[in-house]
């Protein structure tokens, strides 16, 4: 029972873990965002960013602040000390920026909880049959809307398309002929574009708001502004400027394989789990398998009528029930993104991390999984008997899952590093069980009955595994203690190893020699059976009934009356609670029977397997016999080399330090280092570079040349296109209308060697192109900082 319940805790704990490829390796930073339209970058670091450093240089745990000031906007990047609480350091940060007084044209600073460097979890692409202006307005008033309340979400941008403006195209010499000037022109468009509380106004006993109501709504209420008066006549906007409906300046230009898009891209928050935020952000977008299928099979409105008129049965009230009833079920299951946007609008998914991370983890799992059936079938070739490897196979586990519990409580997600923990804690795990059982087995050889078995042999050996489990933790467990990156990475598997230990130790000391101790006996089924419901409580208290009715009956006989008799009291209770027990008896005869029946089930399932295991043992026969002459010819060999091993020790231990100085001296040198190895993703990103001052246009016209090169791959199954930056994301100094980038997928089953090769071909293809360089990079899943950094 203790077991059981145990790893029911284990598994409800095991739904809770967050899944995530990598621990928290971020640093624990965040990141202070303040706008300033239309100013240098001498006027920013000026105006915001030296004051705005002044207040937050004396927020308590702060290692290090630096700020990054560009044209109309200041990044001040606040980086803290390891296991800094997050949301206390940001209330910090809130209270010392109220304190600023910032230039009126600054917009209010942002406190950004994500990583602006870090590459976002997803982008997401909208094609259509419309015009990039039509397009960026679906993806910001239906897409970015619809994600920007999702939990675990810290920002949803929109890259891309044309965004509207109205232009204004003054005439120089109209303007020094009327002896004007420009700013005569923008003050007068922003006076006659205002809306602006007017006042209060009281009209008996009600009080109204008044409210001046003056924005543009339209070309011709721009061109008919009136900028100065000459005399009697009025000098409109139209008389000395051409007013024209347009589009800002193109920043970045996104396409989806070969065709021009809008890209939404989702950052999560620093504490968020990327699987989960991109489960619940695909749900929001295309909707659930039930969504889905119910707008697949969705009946036209002429269906939907019919269907309220006849259940309705006329019925006015019933009709307008079951509309507003249908209403209400056709609201929620439409209520997905995709479905919201007009026909033939199509979002797709350009790059998601947590596929990769659950492919990852799907992989690491089953290799353990693999890992441990393996071991349980060494362990069968050595001991050769059924019973105890099933009970090594049993423990394995057993014991995995008792571990999720002490994880989850400790907060530790499910990663790749401690996945690679549990593993190393299960075969610790085989170590502790095999010394355990075979200690039993050798006194069950020895005489002794199973359970004194199981007492000599745990104690006998109890204290050797108790200080070897010991001595193991105590290698690990420091680990936690570690600060840095180090810890972060590795407090993980640490803490894994640490708990599937103890856990083992627990399972080695107590479960095994519980099983070991067990001699299931062969039973009758149906003598247990009726053992089982022939209950004392249940049969005295109707014998003792049964007495008193036939008293009472034998007494109404003889007409003797039922007052007269004491028993005779009973007969109508007595009545009710024979009536109760044999229905009570019935049930469990019946329920008996069933479970008595279930039982043999189980019992010839057993024997089936056991039939099963002869079956196959004498299929591997020749294996084992083969196997059992190669260990004999192994011992034999390791005996005669362990005897000349003794008898040369200057030799060996010589030998030894020879070697031991060697692969220091020689070998050692020759290992790369890193922090973290690249790993094949399955996509990747070609960072294109032309010469400085390329018009985007230009840029966008070679970039799409080299993306139709690779779309002709049959490697490749989608690329998405970003030339340019944006000037209000977070975008490196070399970026610029000069860069751009294409993220290759490839498709499903591809490895690292054709990776490689199909990197080879791209550099071949570009190296004919002029002027134009290109470097491979994948998705950043963590940020760590640069090896060398100069400033």
């Amino acid at each position: 029972m203790v077991v059981m319940a145990v790893c029911v805790f284990g598994y409800v704990s095991y739904q809770k873990l967050a899944l995530t490829l990598m621990p928290d390796v971020s640093y624990p930073t965040l990141t202070v965002r303040t706008e300033y339209p239309g100013t240098a970058p001498q006027e920013v670091e000026n105006q915001i960013s030296e004051r705005l450093e002044e207040q937050l240089a004396i927020i308590p745990k702060l290692n290090d602040i630096s700020s990054i000031s560009k044209a109309g906007q200041s990044d001040i990047i606040l980086e803290f000390q390891w296991g800094a609480d997050m949301n206390e350091a940001t209330q910090d940060i809130r209270e010392k920026l109220d304190r600023v007084r910032l230039p009126r044209d600054a917009k209010r600073p942002l406190i950004l909880r994500y990583d602006p460097s870090l590459d976002p979890i997803m982008r997401i692409g909208l094609t259509g049959p419309y015009s990039l202006d039509t397009l960026r307005i679906y993806a910001e008033d239906i897409v970015q809307r619809g994600l920007e309340g999702e939990e675990g979400i810290a920002a949803v941008r929109v890259k891309g398309g044309l965004e509207e403006e109205y232009q204004v195209a003054v005439d120089e010499k109209k303007l020094v002929a009327l002896g004007l000037d420009i700013q005569q022109v923008n003050s007068r468009l922003s006076q006659n574009n205002v809306n602006l509380p007017g006042g209060r106004l009281y009209e008996g006993k009600t009080r109204y708001v008044i409210r001046t109501l003056n924005e543009l709504q339209n070309l011709e209420e721009i061109k008919s502004i009136v900028v100065a008066k000459k005399g009697s006549a009025n000098i409109t906007l139209e008389d000395i400027a051409t007013v024209t409906k347009g589009h800002k300046e193109i920043e970045v230009v996104t396409a989806v394989n070969g065709q021009e898009s809008i890209e939404i891209e989702i950052n999560k928050e620093a504490d968020a789990n990327i699987v989960k935020v991109a489960e619940n952000v695909i749900e929001k977008i295309f909707g659930t398998e039930e969504q889905q299928a119910y707008v697949a099979n969705m009946k036209s409105e002429a269906e939907r009528e019919r269907e309220w008129r006849e259940k309705a049965a006329g019925s006015l009230s019933a009709y307008a029930i079951e509309r507003a009833r249908d209403e209400r079920s056709r609201k929620a299951m439409t209520g997905f993104l995709a479905y919201q946007l007009p026909e033939g609008c199509e979002l797709q998914v350009l790059t998601d991390q947590s596929i990769f991370i659950k492919r990852s983890i799907e992989e690491v799992k089953g290799n353990a999984i693999v890992g441990g059936l393996i071991s349980v079938f060494v362990i069968f070739l050595f001991l050769r008997k059924v019973g105890p490897t099933a009970i090594i196979g049993i423990t394995i586990p057993v014991s995995i899952v008792a571990t999720f519990a002490p994880m989850q409580v400790a907060e530790v997600s499910l990663n790749i590093i401690s996945l690679g923990g549990l593993a190393l804690g299960v075969g610790m795990l085989v170590d502790n069980s095999i010394v355990v059982l075979e200690s039993v087995f050798r006194c069950r050889e020895e005489g002794d009955k199973f359970v004194q078995a199981a007492v000599r042999g745990v104690s006998e050996v109890g204290g050797a595994v108790v200080a070897s489990t010991l001595t193991t933790i105590a290698v690990f467990f420091p680990i936690v203690f570690v600060e840095g990156v180090a810890s972060q990475i590795f407090g993980d598997m640490s803490m894994t190893v640490v708990f599937s230990l103890l856990a083992s130790l627990v399972v080695a000391l107590y479960f095994i020699p519980m099983l070991a101790s067990r001699h299931i006996e062969p039973i009758d089924v149906a003598k247990r059976n009726e053992g089982y419901w022939n209950w004392y409580f249940l049969t005295q208290p109707v014998q003792r009934v049964q007495e008193g009715l036939g008293y009472c009956i034998g007494r109404i006989k003889n007409g003797r009356g039922i007052a007269r008799g004491g028993w005779s009291l009973l007969l109508i209770p007595g009545v009710f609670w024979f009536v109760f027990v044999f229905l009570v008896r019935l049930i469990f005869r019946v329920t008996g029977k069933a479970f008595g029946g279930i039982i043999l089930l189980g019992m010839w399932f057993v024997k089936g397997v056991g039939l099963l295991a002869q079956a196959f043992l004498r299929l591997i026969e020749p294996f084992l016999s083969l196997f059992d002459h190669s260990f004999k010819a192994a011992l034999i060999f390791y005996r005669g080399l362990l005897n000349w091993a003794l008898n040369n020790k200057v030799f060996i231990v010589g030998g030894a330090f020879i070697s031991f100085g060697l692969s220091v001296y020689f070998i050692l040198p020759r290992l790369g280092s890193e922090l973290i190895p690249k790993v094949h993703q399955g996509e990747f990103n070609l960072d294109i570079k032309l010469p400085i001052g390329t018009k985007i246009e230009d840029t966008a016209r070679i970039v799409g040349e080299i993306e139709a090169a690779v779309l002709d791959d049959e490697r490749v199954v989608r690329t998405a296109v970003d030339v340019g930056a944006d000037q209000n994301a977070s975008s490196g100094s070399d970026e610029g209308e000069h860069t751009g980038q294409i993220t290759v997928l490839l498709r499903e089953g591809s490895n690292q060697k054709m990776e490689e090769a199909l990197l080879l071909d791209i550099r071949d293809y570009v190296s004919n192109i002029p002027d134009v360089s290109v470097e491979v990079s994948y998705p950043e899943l963590f940020s760590v900082k640069a090896p060398l950094e100069l400033e």
